[in-house]
């Protein structure tokens, strides 16, 4: 297979490590940096949430991260979010309120918790939190942090 130059140098270096689109990558970095997260996270969070899939929908859940409109409108009216499944605007409100719940618990485990609506996050890590944190820290070495 023959990968011309010039498409080597839009592809962040690491973009093989997830099954996430590199345009997703990109905006991963860009908002992470803006509120202070590791793009990482955000990387995990999407696989786990819709697979990579800016159209999945569960429920009222929409997006990669799977974010509700009926819970996050003011938040999305904030933001200047119109589209919920826009990939930028849904990450985007992800790391608005994963930073919101950070405010408020210090704990990553119960953030992660909090955020997909767990009963008590603050005294039991679930399976999903666990698997999240494993793939960030994978991901996180994998580019060499």
């Amino acid at each position: 297979m023959v990968i011309l130059p010039q498409l080597i140098a839009t592809v962040p270096p690491y973009y093989e490590d997830t099954y996430i689109k590199a345009e997703y990558v990109e905006i991963c970095e860009e908002v992470g940096e803006e509120y202070n997260i590791c793009p990482e996270l955000l990387m995990a969070l999407i696989e786990k949430e819709s697979s990579g899939k800016a159209d999945a929908q569960n429920g009222s859940c929409k997006g990669l991260c799977q974010v509700s409109e009926k819970w996050h409108s003011g938040r999305m009216e904030r933001l200047g979010v119109t589209d919920i499944y826009d990939p930028e605007g849904n990450i985007r409100l992800a790391a608005d309120y994963l930073t919101e719940l950070g405010a408020e618990y210090e704990d990553i485990a119960t953030v992660l918790g909090w955020y997909h609506g767990e009963a008590d996050p603050e005294n039991k890590i679930s399976t999903y939190t666990t698997w999240i944190l494993e793939r960030s820290e994978e991901l996180e070495k994998a580019h060499g942090k």
